[in-house]
């Protein structure tokens, strides 16, 4: 089977860097987006669904605070890499505290840059959620969405998967691929927002040695590469006109051509294709053809929210968690009943994906073998930290928000004291070890202390 390329937004304004880092993550198997600010930051999220962000503190219209928040906002907690001058380390640290994954100090390693996004980008590999009667979880609106897959899994139809950013649509999609007589076949996932507009085409058709410039030889496009298995295109909403046309007659005639290519070849395939857009308003606005919107629309299937199946949330945090204290080697981690508390009640804006990221994350940083409240939403602590009202008593306990206000009473000793461990230590009353274990169960940054 192949595996979809991992989704990377990079947000960088300085241009060299920018197109240097956009050509070393290519090469290493992601997906890249490219912007330069905040803005532009903010209408990618949107648009491309990505397995992780990489993005530079400071920016010409904002800064990491505004492409976090935005992110959060609209598509749940999904990874974001903070790159920052050592200046900025203290905004970096209150970024991670309140949800960011993890931070590079320039100029960094780009073998450790690469490290910690294969590491967020791909927590996604063993997460089929909630296991059971159906991987797409226990909820009446899932058990009957498995029951309709299972129903067509062995017919040719073209099938469309619908629903928010997160909800499960390429795990729907496998599970389609995997019930019928194509599971030994290939699945070939692509996701369309995330195509590089000039070699999109390419992509998706293939083409031939000279078809372009730098074309020095033939490529297998995933559709040929699909061969008698399911090509799955994730986020079809995005395609460009141009590439509609193709599909279109790929659909009607089971046929396609390379670029650059003089014959036809056969798709023996099955389509499957995903969006969170409203494809008819598209067709309406005369962004997305009607035609293949029929031929697409055959059979439609919804993924509710994660919001909508309070049954199901319980289960995947139970099933991700017995996942993480495997991969952490933390046996004994179990939820307290304030996360649980928490957990009923959170929107989930990035559905299963945020679930997983949380749980990933609560699983790694969790002091003790109690996940707390504070652990798996880091972000409603920062807010009791800050004295916003709408959290305090009501979504952490009052020993999270202690340790929260001594997490960051240590943050500002040591920015008093320029990172200086010695004279933190002074500043706070207690010995360099204490601070030091303080500082490494906050992971709060450290730098040589002169002092030795």
């Amino acid at each position: 089977m192949t595996e979809a390329r991992p989704n990377l937004i990079l947000v960088e304004d300085d241009e060299i860097l920018g197109a240097s880092l956009e050509d070393r993550l290519g090469l290493e198997g992601f997906a890249v987006t490219w912007v330069k600010s905040a803005r532009e930051a903010a209408r990618t999220i949107r648009r491309v669904r990505p397995d992780a962000v990489i993005c530079d503190i400071r920016l010409p219209d904002g800064d990491g605070d505004d492409v976090m928040r935005d992110q959060f906002q609209s598509i749940g907690m999904v990874p974001i890499v903070f790159m920052t001058g050592y200046g900025s380390i203290d905004h970096a640290v209150r970024l991670v505290r309140e949800g960011a994954w993890h931070y590079l100090t320039k100029p960094f390693s780009i073998d450790d840059l690469i490290a910690t996004l294969n590491a967020a980008a791909h927590r996604f590999a063993d997460a089929s959620p909630a296991a059971g009667d159906t991987p797409l979880g226990v909820s009446p609106q899932m058990t009957d969405l498995a029951r309709t897959l299972k129903r067509v899994a062995d017919t040719d139809l073209p099938v469309l998967l619908l629903g928010e950013t997160g909800t499960g649509k390429e795990i729907a999609a496998r599970h389609l691929h995997g019930a019928g007589a194509r599971a030994g076949q290939p699945f070939v996932a692509v996701n369309c927002g995330a195509l590089q507009p000039e070699l999109a085409e390419s992509t998706i058709f293939g083409h031939e040695k000279g078809a372009f410039t730098g074309a020095a030889g033939g490529h297998v496009g995933v559709a040929e590469e699909a061969g008698t298995g399911t090509l799955f295109l994730d986020e079809v909403g995005e395609l460009p006109l141009s590439l509609q046309v193709k599909l279109l007659r790929l659909l009607e005639t089971g046929e396609f051509r390379r670029l650059g290519g003089r014959r036809d070849l056969s798709f023996r395939g099955r389509v499957v294709c995903a969006t969170n857009r409203d494809l008819a308003a598209m067709v309406a606005e005369g962004s997305f053809r009607e035609d293949l919107w029929f031929r697409i629309n055959v059979v439609s299937c919804t993924l509710a929210p994660l919001r909508e199946r309070p049954q199901d949330i319980e289960r995947h945090l139970a099933t991700r968690l017995a996942q993480a204290t495997k991969r952490f080697d933390r046996p004994r981690l179990a939820f307290g009943t304030d996360a649980l508390d928490v957990a009923r009640r959170h929107g989930w804006p990035g559905n299963v994906r945020e679930l997983i990221n949380r749980v990933d994350r609560a699983a790694a940083l969790a002091e003790g073998d109690t996940i707390t409240a504070a652990d798996l939403f880091p972000e409603a602590a920062a807010r009791v930290e800050a004295g916003d009202e709408a959290v305090v008593g009501s979504e952490v306990s009052l020993s999270e928000a202690r340790r929260a206000a001594e997490r960051e009473h240590i943050l500002r000793a040591l920015e008093r004291s320029e990172g200086v461990q010695s004279e933190a230590a002074r500043r706070l009353g207690i010995s360099r070890t204490t601070l030091w274990e303080k500082m490494t169960r906050y992971g709060l940054p450290s730098r040589p202390d002169p002092e030795g």
